[in-house]
């Protein structure tokens, strides 16, 4: 082996090094897998359960099982995965001026990885996004161009930066709109996969003109989806007051601590309502236990959140709290009753 060879290879070795730092920084693996996987499964699962009770039950008068093809199951995490990595990405494009003078110590300003060498990762991800398409349906592709589209707007601040960047909520709720376009990718990768499988049980070829079956209720899981990207947000950036950091913006120095955990106790609740009322569109076992189990879920984060407050406690509280609460609701809307149901089966 030559010396450039070798070079090549130590260079190569150096940057999986730099991108493993990178990552465990600012978009750790573990977490975000965990939380892709239940966000991806919640949808998936929740999706399945309405075209059993609000379609295949009522025209066939029974049920099947939500089917788990775990090639196409696995193909749609991967996906997914890849949208939340993209977003991390296109961020450290969007923010790279910002973070260079008020956050200099991110791996990106302090050169432990170059933008140029993220780009190419991003662009990676899609042609991987868009090889895995073909193995649920290539039909999500336009779905997907959707998710992109949006994308491209959220980094180029929708041509508005100067304006969206001085009113922090309306940028907030703006870009966690692209949070209802992967879920829009997640169900509609559910209809291809459940109405494939069915229609090879029953020999009907036509159950997606019944789609408009389920549509309100899906309303609602678009719903809490957009909601939990906003209790993310603000989950994230409220903190005690010896936390702030100059430059940066956070709703804890926008509405102070007191209103900003209001706000969030008021979100968990309203997505609360969203559960048990998705709940009601599948079957009265999943909506008691899936009501109950989310209920004192919701105590116990409200419980939390005062004791922020009145213990002046870390930020990291609500952070954490607010993570929580998001992996609980997601899951409580299907995934969890029927995991548990199945098991008692």
């Amino acid at each position: 082996m030559n010396q450039s060879n070798i070079n090549s290879k130590k260079s190569i070795i150096q940057n999986i090094k730099n991108f493993k730092i990178y990552l465990n920084e600012r978009f750790p693996l573990g977490k975000n897998s965990i939380f892709v996987l239940i966000f991806t499964l919640s949808g998936y699962i929740y999706t399945g359960l309405l075209y059993n009770s609000k379609i295949i039950n009522q025209i066939f008068s029974k049920e099947i099982k939500v089917p788990m093809p775990w090639h196409k199951i696995v193909a749609l995490f991967i996906i997914i995965f890849m949208f939340f990595l993209q977003l991390r990405i296109t961020d450290e494009f969007k923010d790279y001026e910002e973070d260079l003078k008020y956050r200099a110590y991110r791996p990106v300003q302090r050169g432990v990885v170059t933008l140029k060498a993220l780009e190419k990762i991003g662009i990676a991800t899609v042609i991987i996004q868009i090889i895995l398409a073909y193995v649920i349906d290539f039909k999500i592709r336009y779905f997907m161009i959707i998710v992109w589209s949006y994308m491209f707007l959220m980094a180029k601040e929708f041509f508005i930066k100067e304006w969206l960047t001085k009113r922090i909520l309306i940028y907030a709720l703006s870009h966690v709109v692209i949070m209802i376009f992967i879920t829009l990718v997640i169900v509609n990768a559910t209809q291809y996969i459940i109405l494939g499988e069915a229609e090879n049980i029953f020999k009907f070829g036509a159950l997606q003109w019944y789609r408009h079956n389920i549509d309100i209720a899906l309303i609602l899981l678009f719903a809490l989806n957009y909601l939990n990207g906003i209790v993310l947000e603000i989950g994230r950036k409220t903190r005690r007051s010896d936390e702030e950091e100059h430059g940066v913006q956070t709703y804890s120095k926008l509405w102070g601590r007191k209103k900003a955990v209001v706000i969030l106790s008021l979100l968990f609740i309203i997505e609360y309502f969203l559960v048990i009322l998705g709940l009601a569109h599948t079957y009265e076992k999943y909506f008691f236990f899936g009501g109950l189990t989310l209920l004192i879920i919701l105590i116990v984060s409200i419980y939390f959140m005062v004791k922020f407050l009145k213990k002046d406690l870390s930020g990291k509280i609500v952070e954490t709290v607010s993570g929580l609460w998001i992996i609980f609701s997601s899951m409580s809307m299907g995934l969890l009753p029927y995991f548990v149901f199945s098991l008692i089966k």
